[in-house]
C-alpha cells in the first residue's frame, strides 16, 4: 500500500523493523512455532531459496503486469476454499505440494515482491485460525530475510529510514494486540470470512496497481 505513494524501496525499508517485530512475536506467540515448523519445513526451506533466486532474475514483464496478473489470480482464487471443500488442498498432498508451492511462491515473490499468493495456497489448506497467523508470520520471515538482506547493502537503508521505521514501530505493534485481541473473540467461520475479504481486497490493490501504475 505504502509503494503506491512512496518509492518501493523506501516503502521496504521503512516497514524493515515494524515487520521484523511483529511476525517474530507472531510467530512465538500461541506456542505453534514448532508445529508450524514441522508441518511446513520443506516449504519455508524451498520459499527461501526460492526468493534468492527469484531477486537474482531479470524477468520480462513489467511490474505493472506482473501486478495485474497476480492480482486477478488472488481475487479470482481466494474465495474458492470458502464456497467448497473441493477447493481445500488436501493433508495427504501436502508432504508433494509443500517443496513445490514454496520454491515457485519464493521465485515469484523475488521477482515481483508480491507474496500474497503464499497467503492464498495456506488459505487452501484450510488450517485452523491460529496455525494460519503462525504460519503467515513464518512465511514472512523466510520470504523477507534475504530480500531485507540485499536491500542492507543499497542506498535504500539509511538512518533516517531506520528512523522512520522505528516510528512506525508504533501503531503497527498496537493494531497487532488489537487484531490479536480480535482474533481470540472470533470464530473460526468469522475468521475464514475476514481472511477471503482481506486477500480479495489485496487482489483488488494489486489489480489497481497493475492498472495504474
Amino acid at each position: 500500500m505504502m509503494a503506491v505513494v512512496v518509492d518501493p524501496a523506501f516503502a521496504a525499508a521503512v516497514t524493515l523493523i515494524p515487520v521484523a517485530a511483529t511476525n517474530l512475536w507472531q510467530a512465538v506467540d500461541g506456542r505453534l512455532l514448532g508445529v508450524v515448523l514441522r508441518r511446513f519445513w520443506t516449504f519455508y526451506l524451498a520459499l527461501f531459496f526460492g526468493v534468492v533466486a527469484g531477486s537474482q532474475i531479470l524477468v520480462g514483464l513489467p511490474p505493472q503486469t506482473a501486478a495485474l496478473l497476480i492480482g486477478f489470480a488472488v481475487v479470482l482464487l481466494s474465495p474458492l476454499p470458502l464456497a467448497s471443500h473441493r477447493y481445500s488442498v488436501s493433508t495427504r498432498k501436502e508432504p508433494l505440494l509443500n517443496p513445490v508451492m514454496g520454491g515457485l511462491m519464493g521465485v515469484l515473490g523475488g521477482t515481483t515482491v508480491i507474496f500474497t499468493p503464499t497467503l492464498v495456497y495456506f488459505a487452501m489448506l484450510r488450517i485452523d485460525k491460529n496455525l494460519y497467523v503462525t504460519a503467515a508470520a513464518v512465511t514472512a520471515i523466510a520470504s523477507m530475510v534475504p530480500l531485507y538482506l540485499g536491500l542492507g547493502f543499497s542506498a535504500a537503508l539509511t538512518w533516517e529510514t531506520v528512523r522512520f521505521s522505528l516510528v512506525l514501530l508504533v501503531p503497527t505493534m498496537a493494531g497487532y494486540l488489537v487484531g490479536r485481541a480480535l482474533r481470540g473473540a472470533i470464530s473460526q467461520r468469522t475468521f475464514r470470512l475476514i481472511l477471503t475479504a482481506s486477500l480479495v481486497l489485496l487482489g483488488i490493490g494489486l489489480v489497481y496497481k497493475g492498472l495504474t501504475g
